[in-house]
């Protein structure tokens, strides 16, 4: 057993693995920082102008499956190096459908501007009377 121990442990191929490792790891913390960028820019788009960005859902869908194959390769699933050692994923178009745009819904008011009596208030606007009787004590 010490012998298979002693030969896992001189094994240049494991520590060469160690150090994709630790460069796909620091590598996915950038991609997940590029992904949560393009997410708030595609959000501020679609505020903006009605619809998202074709390239920039191009890039979220690449980086969202570039961090699926880093963490493959990071958790034993695939000894698969990711980009830039082998191809970068493939970009599925969108289902028809599948894309988020604003709608814009116009309502009519018909009815006349409320009277500020009508707003509720959590707070008694009466006075009530003063008892005199509870201001006494027996």
């Amino acid at each position: 057993m010490e012998q298979q121990t002693k030969t896992n442990l001189l094994n240049v191929h494991t520590w060469i693995r160690l150090l994709y490792m630790v460069l796909f790891g620091v590598l996915s913390v950038v991609a997940r920082m590029v992904i949560w960028v393009v997410a708030i820019l595609q959000f501020i788009l679609l505020l903006v102008m009605g619809d998202g960005n074709n390239n920039l859902r191009d890039l979220g869908q690449g980086a969202s499956k570039w961090s699926y194959q880093v963490f493959l390769f990071l958790t034993f699933n695939s000894d698969d190096k990711p980009f830039p050692f082998s191809d970068w994923p493939e970009i599925d178009p969108p289902p028809a459908g599948d894309i988020i745009e604003a709608e814009f819904v116009e309502t009519e008011t018909t009815e006349e501007p409320s009277d500020l009596d009508d707003v509720p208030t959590f707070v008694d606007t009466e006075e009530e009377p003063k008892n005199e009787d509870n201001n006494k004590t027996a």
